[in-house]
């Protein structure tokens, strides 16, 4: 019982011998109270501190308007794509404290994007497979060095057609994925085969976009003879401009559906007199 008495007899003197102090030095514990005109803001993503503050007051009963001390304390990852939560501090003359979030949704966001700056054939004895594929992000700008490659295949030694995956990630934990084919090659079969040029190996689309394959062939080298787009879109002879590129040599199969989002492949496939065949593919991603 004493012992009962004792400690109440302690806390109360530390109590108010801890209100004597603030009494004395001025002092509050109470933080300034944070308010804001909108819990959720619609900004760009180049919008600065003052824009995500923006609506956002600060008022202590001791300082009065405290407004000038908020600060962005911390941006989480996506909540989901495009949203994220800003922290939110304020601070009184007295070092207190208080704490506040707000969500942010980007108008003008898009996931970080791929490109490719030839077709994706590499030797079988190729090291790196992520040689000529790029990204850029509208956050972080170019993250090429985040571009990670996981297999549906298993890599071997063997030519071949070969399902991956690469992806890359922003720094708000947004990831985009590109699954798609790789052809190993050896190097010793390459010599006579026909070879296609295209303009470009991996495109981004919008949904209901017009899209004609043919445009993006360039050049085709087979039966000793090279064949370039003309003004009419038709692969002309080089050496004899009347002589056009027909249809018994090139084969183009196309998948691809622009109503739909997703990745397709566009497979061109040239055949010489021989019989042998050569095919590139062009990626097409239709996006939202």
């Amino acid at each position: 019982m004493r012992a009962a008495v004792l400690i109440l007899f302690l806390a109360s003197s530390l109590a108010f011998g801890g209100c004597l102090m603030r009494q004395r030095t001025g002092k509050d514990g109470k933080g300034p109270e944070i308010s804001m005109d909108s819990s959720e803001i619609s900004v760009s993503i180049h919008a600065d501190e003052a824009e995500l503050l923006s609506g956002v007051t600060a008022y202590d009963a001791k300082d009065g308007d405290v407004t000038d001390s908020l600060a962005v304390e911390h941006i989480s990852n996506f909540i989901e794509k495009g949203r994220r939560k800003i922290s939110i501090v304020a601070f009184d003359s007295d070092n207190n404290v208080t704490h506040a979030e707000r969500e942010m949704v980007y108008n003008d966001y898009t996931s970080p994007v791929f490109s490719l700056d030839g077709p994706l054939r590499f030797s079988v004895n190729a090291d790196d497979l992520t040689e000529g594929i790029s990204a850029e992000d509208c956050l972080d700008g170019t993250i090429t060095d985040r571009i990670r490659l996981s297999y549906q295949d298993e890599i071997s030694s063997t030519p071949g057609l070969y399902q991956v995956t690469y992806s890359a990630a922003n720094r708000a934990g947004d990831v985009t994925s590109l699954p798609v084919t790789v052809e190993l090659y050896d190097p010793a079969e390459e010599s006579g085969k026909p070879q296609i040029t295209l303009s470009e190996y991996l495109i981004h689309l919008e949904l209901q976009q017009a899209f004609e394959p043919k445009d993006y062939l360039e050049q085709v080298n087979v039966d000793q003879m090279t064949y370039e787009k003309g003004e009419d879109d038709e692969l002309h002879a080089v050496s004899a401009e009347d002589k056009i590129l027909g249809e018994e040599k090139l084969s183009i199969e196309n998948p691809v559906d622009t109503g739909k989002e997703g990745v397709y492949e566009v497979t061109y496939t040239v055949t010489s007199e021989e019989g042998q065949t050569s095919s590139i593919r062009l990626i097409v991603c239709v996006n939202e």
